[in-house]
């Protein structure tokens, strides 16, 4: 039941621009990418070892020296405070082009101690600089992160960036400190963060206190392979148009919502202001392939602040606190003249661990806002896709795919429910009009035509709601959608098994079943009909939000020749109903005439 990855290659010893490769000793570096097949950043994935690759066939790795240590020392060590983050990250948050263990004095303390995914992934006071390699090694755990976190804002200072920093202190950048505990346990054996020593019962001196024993050598690890090293994203220069990290660029998602944002090259952050004309929930996400599933979203609210989301087909679910990376995460109404704008602000890292990477090029995003609505859910119709070059400001909204098969879904479903079944009702209404049993033919072919239609209406939704990954019965639409299938289905069976009238000479009453039939028949019928006029309305709307033609000419000229022609065809069935059923009857009852022409009764046996 074991999957095994299996690479074998054939190398030469020696390469020109190569390390050369001996029948001896070489030190090595192994690396896998543990759960992840794309070739990036290994995390706590690689060791360095030595292997001799002498021709006898033997090789075998040279044993890395573990610390003299044991549970129940006691330790002082000087050195810098590190989380855990940071260093398994292999480069800082706040400074992505800096290597952690090469230059933990660029860490500044904002991002060890304000930042939540840094705090709660836990600390560890490095080691001594290894010269060989240029990084600082491994050290020691430490297990009360409170009394670190405490110590750390009582040496930093509010006024220079540290916002939950409580001291006067001169501290920027790089926080030392000199730690006293009693080893716990030695860890897991590997050369990572997980295998060196746990300290607890810690106490946080001054960097300046010196240790009357130093600390027994910690563990140092050979640099990771350039090859594999995640670095930053790139900030590329702009392709065309606006420089996007000099000033704010601007682009209009959608009439009456736009999006401004600026690449921040210091920090590998990009800023965003969403501006919307109205009060409502807005959200924007960066995705992968311009679905909803699987995206990262940013989405705010009046009265709260923006926050992260990963969104999935048809639920979305709020990101944990250690997750919540953004800075200067604000949610703001303002009014402009009458109008009430919704501004959402927020400052994003560019690269994240298990994040979609924001890049300065193009990204696949998309937007969304609630219309009306300040309660983050169900955006409706007001969401797309687009594609943004974060460098030089380019846009590109990108076409809804499947245009065609939406269409003829509309068109089976105004065949079915705007033409079939209003004349399949009038065929009845008007039946004195007709000869013989023609109106029952025309009454039955109609209904089984707008039926026909219907499923293919209905097919053709659900095959490419799942194609496109959205999920089925979500919205009103596709609820109504489902309703009728189910409801027209019924009637269909209901007029198969109709309970049929008496003879025409015998001179019974229709029986109460059949009344009950007669009843039902005409009010589901009504019923099927009147949603059928909604449901078509609804998705002219739809079709429009769907293809970015929501206010266009074209979307008007659909919506006023539609409502024209239901307008025509319930005049048909007003006018017929009032007249045959109210009106000419009871004249040609008082007048002594026969209502009935002979085939009347058979006819009717056919409702």
């Amino acid at each position: 039941d074991q999957t095994m990855t299996v690479m074998k290659f054939t190398k030469p010893l020696v390469e020109p621009n190569q390390i050369p490769i001996t029948p001896g000793e070489n030190k090595m570096l192994w690396a896998n990418g543990g759960e992840s097949t794309t070739i990036g950043y290994h995390g706590n994935n690689r060791s360095p070892f030595s292997l001799n690759l002498n021709f006898d066939g033997s090789s075998a790795p040279e044993p890395v020296e573990p610390p003299s240590l044991k549970v129940g020392d006691e330790i002082c060590t000087t050195g810098f405070i590190m989380d855990t983050f940071c260093i398994n990250r292999g480069t800082l948050l706040d400074a992505p082009s800096v290597v952690t263990l090469q230059n933990p004095d660029l860490h500044s303390y904002h991002c060890l101690l304000d930042v939540p995914v840094c705090v709660n992934s836990g600390f560890q006071v490095l080691g001594e600089k290894d010269p060989s390699t240029g990084e600082y090694c491994l050290g020691y755990r430490l297990e009360e992160t409170d009394t670190v976190v405490a110590s750390g804002r009582a040496a930093g200072s509010v006024e220079d960036g540290c916002t939950t920093c409580t001291g006067n202190g001169m501290g920027t950048k790089g926080y030392r400190a000199t730690v006293k505990g009693v080893i716990k346990e030695l860890g897991d054996g590997s050369q990572s963060v997980s295998g060196q020593p746990l300290l607890t019962n810690i106490q946080m001196l001054d960097a300046s206190v010196e240790c009357a024993t130093p600390a027994p050598k910690t563990v140092c690890l050979e640099p990771p392979p350039a090859e594999i090293t995640t670095t930053p994203a790139a900030i590329n220069p702009p392709i065309e148009g606006e420089d996007c990290s000099s000033d704010f660029c601007e682009t209009t998602l959608t009439e009456g919502y736009t999006l401004k944002y600026k690449i921040n090259e210091a920090d590998a952050t990009v800023t965003m202001e969403a501006t919307y004309k109205g009060e409502a929930w807005l959200g924007i996400a960066f995705s992968e392939d311009e679905r909803m599933g699987g995206s990262d979203g940013i989405l705010g609210s009046p009265g709260g602040i923006p926050q992260k989301y990963r969104l999935n087909q048809g639920f979305i679910e709020i990101l944990s606190p250690e997750e919540q990376t953004l800075t200067e995460a604000t949610m703001e109404t303002t009014e402009d003249g009458d109008q009430t704008m919704t501004v959402m602000r927020f400052t994003k890292l560019l690269v994240e661990p298990n994040h979609i990477d924001v890049t300065a090029g193009v990204n696949k995003m998309l937007w969304a806002n609630g219309g009306d609505s300040t309660t983050i859910g169900y955006h409706g119709t007001n969401r797309a896709p687009i594609q943004i070059n974060l460098a030089s400001g380019a846009s590109d909204t990108v076409s809804a795919p499947n245009m065609g098969a939406w269409l003829a879904h509309g068109i089976c479903a105004f065949v079915a429910w705007g033409m079939l079944a209003p004349s399949a009702v009038n065929s009845a209404i008007y039946r004195s009009l007709f000869k013989g049993p023609l109106w029952f033919k025309i009454h039955q072919f109609a209904n089984a035509s707008a039926y026909a239609l219907t499923v293919i209406a209905f097919a053709i939704a659900v095959a490419f709601i799942s194609k496109e990954g959205n999920p089925h019965w979500f919205s009103s639409h596709a609820k109504m959608g489902l309703s009728m299938f189910i409801i027209a289905s019924v009637q269909v069976l209901w007029g198969a098994a109709r309970p049929h009238l008496p003879g025409p000479d015998s001179g019974d009453e229709k029986t109460t079943i059949r009344k009950v039939w007669e009843i039902k028949h005409r009010l589901t019928g009504t019923i099927l009909l009147a949603c059928g006029f909604w449901q078509m309305s609804a998705g002219i709307k739809l079709f429009a939000g769907k293809y970015s033609g929501v206010g266009s000419v074209q979307e008007q000229g659909v919506t006023i020749a539609y409502w024209i022609w239901i307008g025509a065809e319930v005049a048909l069935l007003l006018i017929g109903g009032v007249y045959f059923k109210l009106l000419r009857k009871p004249v040609e009852d008082d007048g002594g005439n026969d209502a009935k022409p002979p085939t009347q009764e058979k006819e009717d046996d056919a409702v």
